[in-house]
């Protein structure tokens, strides 16, 4: 079986579960409360911590965006982003809270920069996000790193998971894991297809594992939490990397998401209690190759989650891909004015943001040195009609 180095932890082959705490946006921006998740995560038996390292402007631009067909629907993608975000100068705090603790630290970068910054701050390990995975450019530069690599397939159909891939092995990347995750938000158990695993590892040949967001049994009214079911079953299928969202309080986050004010991972996001029972039931099944089930619903919910080999979009996950990154105009830009793209600096009058509506990310370096076919205002995502055929120069 596939093995990878983390640090000096090996995961894969015969090793135990690598289990990942997702802090996300559940810190509220708060530092304490951040500080918080981290300890209880390592306290519930967790291998590592995970952040997401952006800002709202290399995320996206104030355009009035709002993510319909999400739970984020009635929020400005911008502010949503502005508020969720985890500030930078907390991460060497944080980063040395985890290692206190016994737990690795690390982060999925959103753009270029953020790359940059977290090999500065020493993490081991970087983690692509299922809504970057169609942002080459970012790609790229991860993989430049030197650093392993854990890359989410959400919402992601097989092509661009196979593009994903070619990227990251053209430029040296030995060390990569997959991740399965169904990036419905909260997904549905019987969207899982956990079968995928295994042959995600056959295909590509990389350790596997899940980044979950189910929840709840009950998918309309989001009642009778079963947070540990498809982490646990997807160890029949080989996963060796299992990555959950953690919170301190579902009821005071569901509170703020209400009114609009944060709470914005809590129907996919595990409390403390919940992520111990996850691990203590993959420890058991690591020992003894049991999993002992104690109520219907769980067992429900488990025969739900093996699905089938599935590498397409699932029906709620459609709605997701509307928030993955592409190009847009971010400056004014005069007919025959050229065509600008730095993603590393962050300058140019085109960027790799969300939402989807541009063309692909794969275009920028083909774009960049062509001349504007119209004046184009700030603001309008980047089409062909735009770009003059004429050869560069």
């Amino acid at each position: 079986m596939k093995e990878m180095k983390i640090g000096k932890r090996t995961v894969g082959g015969n090793s135990p579960c690598y289990i990942i705490a997702e802090v996300s946006c559940n810190h509220e921006g708060n530092f304490e409360e951040a500080r918080k998740i981290i300890e209880a995560s390592a306290k519930a038996g967790a291998d590592a911590v995970k952040l997401q390292t952006y800002r709202a402007d290399t995320m996206t631009r104030d355009f009035g965006t709002k993510p319909k067909g999400t739970i984020w629907e009635k929020i400005d993608l911008f502010k949503l982003y502005d508020k969720a975000h985890t500030p930078w100068e907390w991460d060497k705090d944080l980063k040395k809270v985890a290692e206190d603790n016994g737990v690795d630290f690390f982060s999925s970068p959103f753009d270029e920069t953020a790359v940059d910054y977290l090999v500065d701050l020493g993490v081991d390990v970087l983690k692509l996000a299922s809504f970057e995975v169609v942002d080459t450019k970012l790609i790229e530069h991860m993989a430049k790193t030197g650093l392993p690599v854990i890359m989410s397939n959400g919402m992601t159909d097989f092509l661009e998971m196979q593009e994903a891939v070619k990227v990251f092995r053209d430029n040296n990347v030995k060390d990569l894991a997959i991740l399965h995750c169904n990036s419905g938000y909260p997904a549905a158990f019987s969207e899982a297809n956990l079968n995928t695993i295994p042959v995600i590892g056959e295909i590509f040949d990389v350790v596997t594992g899940l980044s979950d967001h189910t929840l709840f049994a009950d998918e309309a009214n989001y009642a009778q939490p079963l947070a540990h079911v498809t982490p646990v079953e997807a160890q029949k299928f080989g996963a060796k990397i299992i990555e959950v969202h953690v919170m301190m309080d579902r009821a005071h986050a569901r509170s703020l998401f209400d009114k609009g004010e944060g709470g914005f991972d809590w129907p996919f996001s595990r409390e403390p209690a919940e992520l111990k029972k996850m691990v203590d039931m993959i420890r058991h099944y690591e020992k003894t190759g049991e999993i002992v089930y104690e109520t219907e619903a769980e067992k429900i919910a488990a025969a739900k989650t093996h699905g089938t080999v599935c590498f397409d979009p699932t029906e709620k996950e459609l709605n997701s891909r509307g928030l993955r990154p592409s190009l847009w105009v971010v400056e004014d830009i005069k007919a025959g004015q050229p065509f600008t793209f730095d993603a590393k600096a962050r300058t140019g009058n085109i960027d790799s943001i969300r939402p989807t509506g541009g063309l692909h990310v794969r275009f920028a370096d083909i774009v960049a040195g062509m001349k504007a076919s119209r004046d184009i205002k700030k603001g309008e995502a980047l089409s062909w009609d735009m770009v003059s055929m004429a050869k560069k120069g």
